[in-house]
């Protein structure tokens, strides 16, 4: 039997004209609309042909493969020749074009990205006038990307004979996850800008920003619209701990307007009524990067995971996280001094990067250089000012600021003493790490505000490697003060986030009008 789902989709790819807005949010009420419609027509769809297939006698010849569709919406904006692109707010880092032509993006996820894209289309119009067009696109939606999915195919597979084969046949007369269609052409500066009959309105398409929001759901083990605008990364559970002593702290009505926090598993626990970390952290171990949101209802919150080690993982949670548009994201991690003058526990503010790590050479190139966010270093350095409890010279003694080298070989000290001190010689730097680098290269590379705010924790070049005696006794004396350096220096700069958006992150050319 074979069959084509005789039920249309709700919308079909837009022939001609769409509809036009002024109105932000009813802009984004129609792309709501169309987005959820689609996803709705899929999954009863499924789970009709399920019912069909069961009825089949040849439950492998269904249908014809990617046969029942439903598609994203579609997002457009025309700036007209002649039109006064010169005369944009030139204190923005985004909001606007730099030439006549026609910008569009696949939308996802729009009730997510509600207030984003309501902000991100205010600026658009602000800056140039004009009305957004809002289509039905030909791009279909995969229906593993569908919300639903995943409770209808559990449903699906307790009916009596709905055995692998018959799933599996169901599955293929729906649009599959197609990697051709997701990349990073358009943030790697790899799309033919000039030649593009409609340029890229945003860094990522749909498809990319909904596999990215599914593989933060498992590797965070919580839903990805918890995460919050601000994003703290350390590999030491010690850190979470005492973020979470912090949550657990406060009180309802608090100053900083945190409402929740949501733990891996999704518990969530409302201000107030917060449990031990080790409570927070019983669905933890099943996460590889066990994430937890002190949320406030304007996302303003922060996020912290606990990415593991080394620069591979850096650049796998940064990737994904990306697409959420974070207002910063920052490492708060330990490094090995390599200052004689320093002393353990003293701490680093990264405001450069050797990057020895080689993760990311191929999509930001060496000679490119990363460079330091300076809103995101004033707030780390007040913070820690306020936290120590020291100013002034004896606030430089503690704090560094220089530049961070990253490496992939967490036992960089084992070469030879030669080799390490000629390759010294000729840096600047003062710590060594893992991470750092990484989590900066990729803020640069998606226009993340990013930043590193490190301790010293062991320094082998001057014969303090890290001992495990040592290193649990500078754990337990440096690890409140450090993590709360970083929380304070988010909340800092969540009064006025647009000021963190800097335009050193903006291309010269070719950038899209998306933050």
């Amino acid at each position: 039997m074979q069959h084509r789902d005789s039920t249309p989709p709700p919308f079909w790819p837009t022939e001609g004209e769409g509809d036009y807005f002024t109105d932000p949010a009813a802009a984004v009420d129609r792309l709501t609309e169309i987005h959820q419609a689609g996803m709705d027509y899929l999954i009863e769809a499924y789970s009709r042909t399920i019912a069909e297939a069961l009825e089949s006698e040849a439950p492998g010849a269904l249908a014809f493969s990617g046969s029942v569709r439903a598609y994203y919406p579609e997002l457009r904006f025309t700036v007209h020749t002649g039109s006064a692109v010169e005369h944009v707010d030139p204190s923005l880092s985004h909001g606007f074009v730099d030439r006549p032509g026609v910008y569009a993006t696949t939308i996802t996820r729009p009730v997510m990205y509600r207030s984003y894209l309501i902000e991100q289309i205010s600026d658009l119009l602000a800056n140039h006038g004009g009305e957004v067009e809002v289509r039905v696109s030909e791009q279909p939606i995969p229906l593993r990307m569908c919300r639903g999915f995943n409770a209808a195919a559990e449903k699906a597979a307790t009916r009596e004979g709905a055995s692998a084969s018959v799933l599996a046949a169901v599955e293929k007369t729906f649009t599959p996850i197609d990697s051709a269609c997701i990349d990073d052409t358009i943030a790697d500066g790899e799309a033919n800008f000039l030649d593009l009959p409609i340029k890229p309105l945003s860094l990522f398409s749909a498809p990319r920003i909904d596999l990215a929001l599914q593989r933060l759901e498992h590797y965070t083990g919580s839903h990805p619209a918890n995460i919050q605008r601000f994003v703290l990364f350390t590999n030491y559970q010690l850190h979470t701990d005492v973020f979470l002593e912090y949550a657990r702290s406060l009180t309802p009505g608090n100053s900083h307007g945190y409402t929740a926090l949501v733990c891996p598993g999704d518990g969530r626990y409302d201000i107030g009524a917060i449990p031990t970390p080790g409570k927070c952290r019983e669905h933890a171990h099943s996460s590889q990067m066990p994430a937890y949101h002190l949320l406030r209802n304007d996302t303003c919150g922060i996020t912290i995971i606990d990415i593991g080690v080394g620069p591979s993982n850096a650049k796998t949670i940064t990737d994904c996280l990306a697409v959420t548009r974070p207002h910063c994201w920052m490492m708060v991690g330990h490094c090995a001094g390599l200052d004689g003058r320093m002393r353990i526990g003293d701490m680093i503010l990264a405001n450069g990067y050797d990057r020895a790590d080689g993760v990311l050479d191929n999509y930001v190139p060496l000679e490119k250089p990363i460079p330091p966010i300076a809103e995101v270093q004033l707030a780390v350095t007040n913070a820690l000012r306020r936290v120590s409890g020291v100013s002034g010279d004896e606030l430089k003694k503690r704090l560094r600021t220089g530049t961070v080298l990253s490496t992939s070989d967490r036992n960089w000290e084992w070469r030879s003493q030669a080799d390490l001190y000629r390759e010294l010689q000729k840096s600047t730097a003062i710590g060594v790490e893992m991470e750092s680098a990484t989590i900066a290269a990729n803020g640069y590379r998606f226009r993340v505000p990013y930043g590193a705010l490190l301790s010293v924790s062991d320094m082998p070049l001057h014969d303090k490697p890290k001992l495990p005696k040592s290193a649990r006794e500078f754990y337990q004396s440096s690890k409140e003060e450090h993590l709360m350096a970083a929380v304070r220096a988010c909340e800092d700069m969540a009064a006025d986030p647009t000021n963190l958006h800097s335009r050193k992150l903006r291309r010269p050319v070719g950038e899209v009008a998306f933050r």
